[in-house]
This record gives C-alpha cells, sequence and structure tokens, in this order.
C-alpha cells in the first residue's frame, strides 16, 4: 500500500484511554485514490471513514466530502453540519465522537450561542462548531438547523426557532407587548443603509419600528396562525397607515406572512436574561 493510497487520522481509542501522545494509523480507501485527485474531486463522496471509540459505539460519527473543501460532520449515519477543510474535518469528529460517547452525556444540553459575531454549536464548555457571521447569510437560521440536526440524531426533541432563538441570545419575555399590524419589506431595500447605520439583510430576522431602540429585541407572533420568530429592531418604519412593524422577508416568511403581506400581531419585547 503506497501513502498516496490512505488517510491520515488520529483513532479516538487512544484519546480517550488518555495515552500521553495518541498513535497515527492509516485507513486505506476502496480504491487507489491520491491525495491529488482527492483535492480536485471536492465534489464527490470520496471518503466515509468511521472514528470509532469503541468496538460499538452508540454514536458513530463520519465524515464525508463535500464541494468546496467542505466537510459534512455525520451522527449514525445522517447529516448534522459542516466544517471547513479536513484538518478541521478530523479534529472536529473525533471531539464529537468523544462528547457524545462519554457516559454521562445528556443531548438535552446541546445549545446554540451567539457571541461576537460567532454563531455557536456548544455542550457544555465544549465547543461543537462555529459559524462566523460574515460567511453565512442568516446564522441564527442555520445554527438553529445544525443544532437540531444533533438533537433529532441523538433522540431529542428539536429546538423551536424561537426557543433556539431566546437561547442563543440568552434572551427573557418581559410583560411588555404590542399588538398591531406588521408588513415586510426585503428585495428592493437589499444592501442599502438603515436608520441604525447597518445595511439591510432581508435574510436577516430583523424589523423596522417607528420609536424602539435600535437591538431591541421582540418576539412577534403571527394572530392569523400562532407562528413566532424573534426578531432585532435595526431600522425605523414602516411609514404607511396604521402599521407598527416592518419585518425582513426572512421573518415575514417564518412567520407565514410573506404571501399575505400584512398580518395582525403582537410582539412582546426580550431583554438580557442576564440582566432581569
Amino acid at each position: 500500500m503506497s501513502s498516496s493510497s490512505a488517510l491520515w487520522a488520529i483513532p479516538l481509542v487512544s484519546l480517550i484511554s488518555g495515552t500521553s501522545s495518541p498513535t497515527i494509523v492509516t485507513e486505506t480507501f476502496n480504491q487507489t485514490i491520491s491525495y491529488s485527485s482527492l483535492v480536485a474531486h471536492q465534489d464527490q463522496v470520496l471518503i466515509n471513514k468511521s472514528l470509532v471509540v469503541s468496538n460499538q459505539p452508540r454514536y458513530v460519527i463520519e465524515f464525508h466530502a463535500k464541494p468546496a473543501n467542505e466537510w459534512m460532520i455525520m451522527v449514525n449515519n445522517h447529516p448534522a453540519f459542516l466544517v471547513k477543510d479536513l484538518p478541521n474535518a478530523v479534529i472536529t469528529a473525533t471531539k464529537l465522537a468523544m462528547t457524545m460517547n462519554a457516559p454521562d452525556f445528556d443531548a438535552n444540553q446541546i445549545e446554540p450561542v451567539a457571541i461576537n459575531g460567532e454563531y455557536i454549536g456548544r455542550y457544555k464548555d465544549v465547543v461543537l462548531f462555529k459559524i462566523p457571521k460574515s460567511e453565512v447569510i442568516n446564522p441564527a437560521l442555520k445554527l438553529t438547523q445544525w443544532i437540531n440536526n444533533l438533537r433529532v440524531n441523538t433522540g431529542v426533541e428539536p429546538l423551536t426557532l424561537v426557543e433556539a432563538q431566546k437561547q442563543m441570545y440568552q434572551l427573557t419575555t418581559t410583560d411588555e407587548q404590542i399588538d398591531g399590524i406588521a408588513s415586510w419589506y426585503g428585495p428592493y431595500f437589499q444592501g442599502r443603509q438603515t436608520a441604525s447605520g447597518e445595511q439591510f439583510e432581508q435574510q436577516d430576522f430583523t424589523a423596522a419600528h417607528p420609536s424602539l431602540p435600535f437591538d431591541t429585541y421582540l418576539n412577534v407572533t403571527n394572530q392569523q396562525n400562532g407562528k413566532s420568530v424573534i426578531v432585532r429592531i435595526n431600522d425605523r418604519g414602516p411609514y404607511f397607515g396604521d402599521r407598527n412593524l416592518d419585518l425582513s422577508h426572512a421573518a415575514a416568511i417564518a412567520l407565514n406572512s410573506d404571501e399575505v403581506g400584512v398580518v395582525p400581531i403582537t410582539a412582546t419585547i426580550l431583554v438580557s436574561s442576564q440582566n432581569y
């Protein structure tokens, strides 16, 4: 076997057993594939390697090649989340396998966290993955999807969008509510500067309000169907009729109000749970 037909990886058994330096082993592909061909064919699933903790681990973690040098982390053959580059895939899969196959693992403690522009999937104090805000449109939605992939793959109920948003931004509900009418705005304003100075991104969960302070969070509920989403105020408006709130397109889609256009809503003001 030539070295060009093998993938180098760190076996989890040596990590978990506490050996001072992990052993490096090779795992052979079903066919001879050079490293150069691996890089040149990222659009094919060229790797299907299990990182195994024991002979019969509860959760088998794998990583599969995807386009654009991305790797899909798999849990028991179900997609969980993406990471960049092969070394990161090896490290992430190793960490995830060690975490999930620990005797005291509790999937209910997998949580979404937003800190300093990074959207993080975390288990207790262990960071499982990060989503830089600059690389993803609507990172809050992506983080919710990936957290729920992990939760469902481990037999735990998925979080609702609002539950996930409350966790990631550490928000709690107040007694202050606004009952009124909400519209939405989107493509025509895409990329324009909002009243807060930010660029408008129609795929983020934001909204415009005539007077609420910027960065106020609202839990907005469509009174017609009960659907809810948390939005952040970053603009002024609406300036038409008796409307109270102008939602981003993504927020309107979450409320299933994008086709109707204007709906009655109840908006509850949220504050940081650390200061409440």
